[in-house]
């Protein structure tokens, strides 16, 4: 039951409006009771390693927060312990042979558990006590499937604050209604359309010329940033109608004027976890220049890791260390310069992270220098229309972050009009999506991209 699916449209409403006529003190319940059952969507065995993944992780934590005040070294055995058993429980299921599929949301609600295990070691957050909150918390289904990776200082003390919240707020609501639009368009309208050369060319690329690879790579960084955004701000859309915030994943990545800046920008709530939890314990930038540059490795390494299996991630992984420890930023050189050569560096590795294989790259970086011209246009299977609506869709999420960088918010343009323009606004949107969003037999619109992940 993905979010672009026929069943998330019947379940949502429904879900939604049995919760605004509960007491407060019910609706915790009733969201937890909803997650379980989108998470069951996907399979009884996903539903029962969440509770699994949920029951140590909070009886882990209240166990540490005793310790701490009585034994510290049997809290570092037990924190040990509870961390090896999540490493271990995502190890298995993302890297075995078995051929068992990925339960879905694993790698971001483990390293959620991880790292609301180390707060309440360190002593930043406090355990919760309530299982039925904690479970709300590791399960919410809006950021369940792909994120953002929440903290318990954020979602957790929202969920604690439930009985209590107007959760009939109209511009909330009209906020996140519009948020989830234009989450349905980034998807359904550009990504799920780009997808398609993308896939044609990378499953086939003995087929095509160097000028192919060539754009469906420029095209796959507007894929993977639409696809993944787009899951986002419906998530973050759905959460709002619900009265929560959830932390944001994205702002304006290609944009960035340095490697730096764009780990900023891009998947912050997953680079913003690998700092606190990984890149600052290792010692960070605190011990010179040398271990920073190897913390930094480390952290990217475990980066590429947690995307996927093959060498080529971790090959990804490194190439992004490496940017790190070089950046430009204090390069003499004009900000769009900068931004224009990050924008070659993050794309190029895109390619490295899409592949299939580091002998399909080595394959196709030799079509790039021995056959570098169009020998198939029409083997990337689209319309001459449909290329001028990828065109117009790209330039439509380049003039929303161009904007967005100089202060213009369009949503907050569009909140702010009269009943009748937004309602010609949303009107257009809808239509838009269904009338030229992707579907039918040849697509599965109901998967996003860092599903797999």
């Amino acid at each position: 039951m993905g979010f672009t699916s026929l069943a998330f449209l019947a379940f949502f409403p429904i879900l939604w409006l049995i919760y605004l006529a509960l007491p407060g003190r019910a609706r915790a319940a009733w969201l937890l009771a909803a997650s379980y059952v989108f998470c069951l969507s996907f399979g009884i065995e996903y539903l029962l390693v969440l509770l699994g993944s949920t029951l140590v992780t909070w009886l882990g934590a209240l166990g540490l927060e005793k310790r701490r005040n009585i034994s510290e070294a049997q809290g570092r055995l037990l924190f040990g312990a509870v961390i090896v058993f999540h490493v271990a429980a995502l190890s298995f299921f993302k890297y075995n042979r078995l051929g068992l599929l990925l339960p879905v949301g694993i790698s971001f609600y483990t390293f959620q558990a991880i790292g609301y295990l180390a707060d309440v070691w360190k002593g930043r957050a406090e355990a919760e006590k309530n299982l039925l909150r904690f479970a709300l918390f590791q399960a919410f289904f809006p950021k369940l499937v792909q994120g953002p990776i929440e903290r318990s200082g954020n979602l957790l003390a929202q969920i604690r604050e439930l009985p209590g919240k107007n959760v009939r707020d109209i511009q909330r609501i009209r906020n996140g209604g519009l948020l989830i639009l234009w989450g349905l368009c980034e998807k359904l309208l550009i990504a799920d359309r780009i997808a398609v050369p993308v896939n044609a060319v990378y499953s086939q690329f003995g087929a095509f010329g160097g000028v192919e690879i060539v754009l469906t790579t420029v095209l796959y960084a507007f894929q993977i940033y639409c696809d993944f955004a787009g899951y986002t701000d419906i998530a973050r859309g759905t959460a709002q109608i619900l009265g929560f915030d959830l932390l944001a994943n994205f702002q304006r990545p290609y944009l960035a004027d340095s490697v730096q800046d764009f780990w900023r920008r891009w998947h912050q709530s997953l680079s913003s976890w690998l700092r606190d939890y990984l890149y600052i314990p290792l010692g960070g930038s605190r011990k010179g220049k040398l271990r920073r540059a190897v913390n930094i490795m480390i952290t990217f390494l475990v980066s590429g890791i947690w995307h996927g299996t093959g060498t080529h991630f971790l090959v990804w992984g490194g190439l992004h260390g490496v940017g790190q420890i070089i950046d430009i930023k204090n390069w003499k050189l004009p900000r769009p310069v900068k931004q224009v050569l990050v924008f070659l560096f993050v794309d190029l590795t895109w390619m490295v992270f899409r592949v299939n294989s580091l002998g399909d790259l080595r394959g196709m970086l030799q079509i790039l220098v021995t056959d570098f011209r169009l020998r198939d246009f029409a083997g990337m299977q689209l319309t001459g229309f449909e290329w001028i609506l990828i065109l117009l869709g790209i330039l439509a999420v380049m003039i929303k972050d161009i904007a967005n960088e100089k202060g213009i918010g369009f949503r907050q343009w569009i909140l702010g009009r009269n009943a009748v323009l937004r309602c010609l606004i949303y009107t257009g949107l809808i239509a838009a999506v269904v009338i030229l969003g992707v579907y039918g037999a040849a697509y599965d619109t109901s998967q996003f991209l860092y599903t797999q992940f």
